[in-house]
Formats: C-alpha cells, sequence, structure tokens
C-alpha cells in the first residue's frame, strides 16, 4: 500500500470512530437523584420526556405534597401521607428544551406550617 492509500484508510477509521463515539455519549432525558428526603426520577430519552416523578427517600415518609416544576411544567401533587414506594408521576409525552431543568420539591405540611424536604433537580440534554 503507498502513503495515499494508508492515509485514506486511517482517516476513514478515525471518521467511524468519531461518529460512534458522538453517538455513544447522546444523553438521555432518563434520571434519577435524590436531595434530602426528596427523588426525581426523569423517564425519557434524549430531549423527550415522557413522566416526571416524585417520591420520598428511604424513612423520608411526610404527609405533605410535591411540587414538579422547570421546563414548562408546574404542578403540585395532592396533600397527603406520602411514604416510601408511593410516587407522584406528571405524564409529559413531548420534547423539552435542551438545557431545561426540572426539580422535584417535597414539602411536609405541620402544624408551624410548610417544612422543606429537599429539591431534586435533572437537566434534559442530549
Amino acid at each position: 500500500m503507498n502513503s495515499k492509500t494508508l492515509t485514506r484508510l486511517a482517516l476513514g477509521a478515525v471518521s467511524a470512530l468519531a461518529m460512534t463515539i458522538s453517538g455513544a455519549t447522546a444523553a438521555s432525558a432518563g434520571a434519577n437523584g435524590c436531595n434530602q428526603r426528596t427523588c426525581i426520577m426523569v423517564d425519557g430519552v434524549g430531549l423527550r420526556v415522557e413522566t416526571i416523578g416524585a417520591a420520598t427517600t428511604w424513612n423520608g415518609d411526610f404527609t405533605g405534597h410535591f411540587h414538579i416544576w422547570g421546563g414548562g411544567i408546574d404542578t403540585n401533587s395532592p396533600t397527603q401521607f406520602w411514604g416510601y414506594h408511593q410516587k407522584f408521576t406528571v405524564p409529559v409525552h413531548r420534547d423539552l428544551p435542551n438545557g431545561a431543568v426540572l426539580c422535584a420539591e417535597g414539602w411536609e405540611h405541620t402544624s408551624s406550617g410548610l417544612q422543606a424536604r429537599g429539591r431534586a433537580c435533572a437537566e434534559v440534554h442530549f
């Protein structure tokens, strides 16, 4: 093989590798995370978000509500007892803006007012 053929093969291999890597690094809208006693669960792929959920952590039970917001979404759950494995889910079923930050806040209702029980957030990006 001459040097031109080797150069072309090398460039082709580098291009194929770059396309493979760029496809593999595309981030998913799917994310999970917790802060204090509140967790967020985002179900989706790329910019497409199917649902956003909020739940308590292990031993994080409280009576109150969740507030899910960001990316054009602003929804409160019913006020009730929230125990582990109980989840408040917001259906989205659409693309959200790249860089949209989605957050779930837990608010405990006490005799002295509302007490924050954590804010967990996730960023939607591709």
